[in-house]
């Protein structure tokens, strides 16, 4: 399911573009079977967690939970759920990662299940992935002079108003890199973007927002009763991450 020429300049141009129908319910039943037995496992680590931590290790992936103890995301989760880490490496989902990063390859760093269960109190304020990917420092290099760096997110369930969507800012990406300010326990307050024009993306399961490192995006807290689980795939262009990451390490090479 390759991309338009359209669609990669919309990409480009505000920032991403999302592909409806991209998996079927059927994998999509897949994914959430895995998710659930993520949740599941995750309840028996409660009590390994330090009480001055929130992280536990297992079999190669990261749980992490809020201060509270709910479940927040899985991070290099197909170390313990192997059909999550065929998924995030698909050929589907990987060409298209790379003819956007216009690449014969691409470095796989991300494979995580970010949960929003009700009321669970997840927020993440607004930020540039940019930030995450340690722009600006010897961990990462633009290669490509686009910021060499893809994050796709499939959604699971519905997303909806009420149970937390992804609220990205159209547009923003071509600012660049902005080093906001960004501390997850609050709002982000900077005077070079507006919260007001962010927009909620709303998806169906097996919908996938590809996305680049420059979009100014986060979300709200879900006060519904339904989850909100999104299924997220990072892909950096070859040579561009030096940082380590669990489960990847700088990188899972990909040829296409």
């Amino acid at each position: 399911m390759p991309l338009s020429p359209a669609e990669i300049h919309t990409f480009y141009e505000e920032g991403y573009v999302v592909v409806q129908n991209f998996f079927s319910l059927q994998e999509i039943d897949e994914m959430c079977e895995a998710s659930e037995r993520l949740q599941y496992l995750s309840a028996f680590l409660h009590h390994k967690i330090a009480s001055s931590g929130v992280e536990q290790m297992e079999e190669g992936s990261k749980f992490v939970f809020t201060p509270a103890k709910y479940l927040k995301r899985v991070v290099w989760c197909g170390a313990v759920e192997q059909k999550l880490l065929d998924y995030g490496q698909s050929n589907r989902l990987t060409e298209v990662a790379a003819k956007i990063l216009g690449s014969d390859s691409l470095d796989h760093i991300l494979n995580q299940i970010h949960f929003k269960l009700p009321h669970d109190g997840v927020v993440y304020p607004f930020h540039q992935d940019a930030q995450h990917r340690r722009y600006g420092t010897s961990e990462w290099n633009d290669v490509n002079g686009k910021g060499s760096y893809v994050q796709t997110v499939t959604a699971l369930d519905e997303v909806t108003l009420e149970n937390g969507p992804l609220l990205i800012i159209p547009g923003s990406s071509r600012k660049g890199f902005l080093n906001l300010p960004y501390d997850e326990q609050k709002e982000t307050v900077s005077e070079l973007f507006d919260s007001a024009d962010a927009i909620p993306l709303l998806m169906q399961p097996g919908d996938v927002l590809f996305f680049g490192p420059y979009l100014i995006h986060g979300s709200r807290e879900n006060t519904s009763a339904t989850p909100r689980r999104m299924f997220i795939n990072g892909f950096a262009y070859p040579g561009a991450n030096q940082r380590e990451y669990v489960g990847s390490g700088k990188g899972v090479r990909i040829e296409i």
